[in-house]
């Protein structure tokens, strides 16, 4: 009987290369470790080295055929060896042309196998789940029969090694022969999981955990359909010329833009002494589906919050899908040696550049311009890669930057200051602010996800659109109007005291309208359901956010203007982004920005630039035919500069009508470079 080991199969990212490298880290460690996690066990190869050595072993995947096969090789279950051989020999001599059609060759016959190949494939998974059902063989037997049927299907299909595309009359005519894995003994016992591994790791310790992540947008549940499909062998509907199920519930964060923030969240969450992770340097090189997710900066920066972290490099040439143009690259083992000490959190920033030149880019301390996760109406990241490089940058003249209504914190957070005073008179959009800037990213997403499964809110990240009966253009607000509204309920009867009450103000702007912020005459938040969830944009967003807040020195307040005047000194760069006279908006709802207030702020800002401080004040000038006089009149009356921003909000979903009728302006009292 032929025989098959645990690598003897084609994989995108096999770590084969890297193992003898992967034992020799482990091998020197201080403390040798008792029990260990994969992950992202994929093969299975580098579980099965950590198995040899003596570990109990958690293997974990999501997708099903590989968890199959870990259950077959690692499973602590006995099999009979003898029956298994006898059943094999009956499939290998099954004569193909007389087997009859099933799902398998109707859905998969000329693609990836001849109609020949894949009758003999579905007739082996039949009889798999009829020996099964009946009693014939065990739970363990039934998976050590479904890794003979992959390890066959894998030698025959038509493809470079995934399922992402067949090629077309490649199939061979050779018919697949089916053996049997080489099983081995083993003194530990080991388990196996399929489950999202950001997840796994709050449940768990072990010694010693292996992170070998997906490097690329490609995902692993699109490339390994089939392979999946005659595992569960639910015999659904498949889709596209590559004949896919629906894979939506096993993307992952990490082959998209929201990969740092996931990664991030999980060595947070960890609980072990060492973790090890390989991952390579193919940076931007060839094609995009091929640039990796996570550059080696991000990768060092998370894991030294957890401790002392050795990289290995380990040449080698990597699994091609085709001509990707990356050639020769290099695997890196990660290795950080937890200090169960180091502070989780980002220090804090010490300082920054002194000023800056005219043209500086709106993108604060970290060199990206960070989105809130907070929508707020009127917000300007739209325009904030307008608005910084017209103000001065920190340096002896300006050293503090003062947000006057900071609102959604985007403006204040990406203009290149270490020291940052956010203020605004709404008190729970600063108590996010505050929140944002002294709690951990995983202990945010932990409390908005225990928060959806307690109100039974949809997370179309782990589970589609379509387990909630919808999609993307029609969205999930009948799905969840009847728990969010309990939760805005609930919401507004909380204690200002209560722990959780800023954790359910965030989750109900996050799944609120067009996540804007409310209230009605009573101080009720009462923004109606949106169409979203909380999906990868917004938790990248967060993740950037809390990263930037923390590397910030923010003040958070929660003055009325007038007050904030009092506190300022003149090495303050101040600027102002009030409700708009000539706009409509929620926040600025039943008259709260009256002529008065507009005046006030006017003369407020004619002071503060009399005794030399400087500011930058956002307003429109003109909106749907109507003139903002006063504000020319004042602009002009000083002698401030009006800098005319270029972005229409006219494009925005609350303002359909108009199109290009407004004139967004900054207006400054700086003269200069960068004053025109």
């Amino acid at each position: 009987m032929k025989t098959f080991g645990l690598r003897n199969r084609r994989y995108l990212g096999s770590k084969r290369a890297v193992l003898p490298v992967i034992g020799e880290v482990i091998a020197g460690l201080g403390e040798p470790p008792q029990t260990a996690a994969d992950l992202f066990a994929g093969t299975g190869v580098v579980g099965q080295l950590l198995a040899r050595a003596g570990l109990a072993v958690t293997f974990n995947d999501l997708l099903s055929a590989n968890t199959t096969v870990y259950r077959a090789f690692f499973g602590p279950e006995p099999v009979r060896a003898d029956l298994l051989a006898e059943l094999v020999a009956g499939i290998n001599a099954a004569p193909r042309e007389t087997l009859a059609p099933n799902y398998f060759s109707r859905t998969f016959g000329g693609t990836y196998y001849t109609d020949a190949n894949a009758r003999l494939i579905g007739y082996f998974r039949i009889c798999i789940q009829d020996w099964h059902t009946g009693g014939r063989i065990s739970d363990r037997e039934r998976d050590v029969l479904i890794a003979s049927l992959l390890y066959g299907m894998d030698k025959a299909a038509a493809t470079v090694g995934h399922y992402d595309a067949f090629r077309i009359g490649a199939a061979t005519q050779a018919r697949p022969v089916f053996g049997l894995p080489e099983l081995e003994s083993f003194e530990t016992v080991h388990t196996v999981t399929r489950q999202d591994a950001n997840q796994l790791v709050r449940q768990h310790h072990w010694d010693l955990v292996y992170i070998d992540p997906p490097y690329n947008s490609r995902q692993y549940g699109d490339l390994y359909h089939v392979l999946d499909n005659v595992t569960d062998w639910q015999q659904g509907p498949v889709q596209f010329k590559a004949r896919k199920m629906d894979r939506r519930h096993l993307k992952s964060d990490y082959c998209t833009t929201a990969a740092v923030p996931a990664f991030s969240d999980l060595i947070e969450a960890l609980d072990t002494s060492t973790i090890i992770m390989s991952y390579n340097d193919t940076g931007s090189r060839g094609n995009a589906r091929s640039a990796a997710r996570l550059a080696d900066d991000d990768i060092l920066t998370i894991m030294r919050r957890r401790g002392r972290v050795e990289v290995v490099d380990v040449p080698h040439r990597e699994f091609t899908t085709g001509r990707s143009g990356i050639g020769e690259i290099v695997e890196r083992l990660f290795v950080c040696h937890v200090d169960e000490t180091a502070a989780v959190l980002a220090p804090r920033a010490q300082a920054l550049p002194a000023a800056q030149p005219a043209g500086r880019e709106a993108t604060g301390e970290t060199g990206t311009l960070v989105r809130s996760p907070l929508n707020y109406t009127g917000n300007k990241k739209r325009l904030v890669s307008e608005i910084i490089p017209l103000l001065p940058g920190p340096g002896e003249e300006h050293q503090r930057f003062v947000d006057v209504f900071s609102g959604s914190m985007t403006v204040g957070m990406n203009a290149g200051y270490s020291r940052v005073a956010f203020n605004d008179v709404q008190v729970d959009v600063v108590g996010l602010g505050q929140l944002f800037a002294g709690t951990p990213y995983s202990e945010i997403v932990a409390q908005v996800e225990a928060l959806i499964a307690e109100y039974g809110l949809s997370d179309s990240q782990a589970h589609g659109y379509q387990t909630y009966g919808a999609n993307s253009s029609n969205g999930l607000g009948q799905v969840n109007k009847a728990a969010y509204l309990q939760l805005r309920e609930d919401f507004n009867a909380m204690d200002s005291a209560d722990q959780r009450r800023l954790f359910a103000f965030f989750t109900l702007v996050v799944f609120g309208f067009n996540n804007q912020i409310r209230y009605n005459r009573s101080g009720e938040f009462n923004m109606p359901v949106g169409k979203r969830d909380f999906n990868s944009r917004v938790r990248k967003n967060l993740f950037d956010t809390v990263a930037r807040m923390h590397a910030l020195t923010p003040e958070l307040w929660t003055l009325d203007f007038r007050d904030v005047f009092g506190k300022l000194q003149t090495t303050d760069l101040v600027y102002c982004d009030p409700p708009y006279l000539l706009g409509t908006a929620p926040y600025n709802e039943q008259n709260a920005w009256t002529v008065d207030d507009e005046t006030a702020l006017l003369d407020e800002l004619a002071r503060f630039a009399a005794r030399g401080g400087t500011f930058g004040l956002s307003n429109v000038l003109t909106h749907k035919g109507s003139e903002h006089d006063q504000l020319a009149d004042w602009a002009a009356e000083h002698g401030f500069t009006v800098h005319t921003l270029d972005y229409s909000y006219a494009n925005s979903s609350y303002q359909r009508k108009d199109r290009n009728a407004s004139r967004e302006v900054l207006i400054t009292n700086w003269t200069g470079p960068a004053a025109h």
